[in-house]
């Protein structure tokens, strides 16, 4: 008996041993998403300067569509990993202005999600706001298809997150957007979808 317990304790210790000596196992760490608001207008003079000084080149043959897209593109991969919280947001907003005059709602669209995993602003009201300013009457049919797809994905996102005003003006932003597209079929779904 007394041979078993001794063994039972040489084993005990063995395997404490073993347990002390292995390497750590690698943990998981949330990293911090948010900064907080996004800055206030005395907080972006001196990132306004930056940024015009940084990209003045894509910036300056911004007054057409493709122009307007390239210097979004351009800002939008730049703002991923700029450290300066006040340079960043500038530069995701332009971002999001860019894409809005180019037409292109899928662009509109991440500008504003990589915003919101960042500062802490109505991402929602800030998307519809933007997708509504795109012009329609601008819009070839590939572009107006990608506009009610975002506005149709957008109002699911409103639906699920309780807003139901803001869901019923996505779905009408969708409908007069797959008018503008042609696509008759999708607008009829879209108008079932907001009854």
């Amino acid at each position: 008996m007394l041979g078993l317990a001794c063994l039972l304790a040489l084993f005990a210790a063995t395997a404490f041993a073993q347990d002390a000596a292995a390497p750590a196992r690698p943990g998981m760490r949330q990293l911090q998403t948010t900064t907080g608001l996004p800055p206030s207008p005395r907080d972006l003079v001196d990132a306004r300067t930056t940024l015009k000084a940084r990209f003045r080149e894509p910036l300056s043959h911004a007054d057409t569509a493709v122009g307007a897209m390239q210097a979004a593109d351009m800002l939008y991969a730049a703002a991923i990993n700029e450290g300066d919280a006040s340079l960043k947001w500038l530069m995701l907003d332009e971002s999001r202005k860019l894409a809005i005059n180019a037409g292109r709602a899928e662009a509109v669209s991440r500008a504003i999600t990589l915003a919101s995993a960042t500062y802490e602003f109505d991402a929602l009201a800030l998307e519809l706001k933007s997708l509504g300013q795109i012009p329609l009457a601008a819009l070839d049919p590939a572009r107006a298809t990608r506009l009610a797809q975002s506005a149709e994905t957008l109002a699911t996102r409103a639906e699920t997150d309780g807003r139901p005003e803001l869901a019923e003006d996505a779905l009408l932003l969708a409908y007069r957007t797959w008018q503008r597209s042609g696509n008759i079929e999708a607008a009829r779904r879209t108008a079932s979808r907001m009854k």
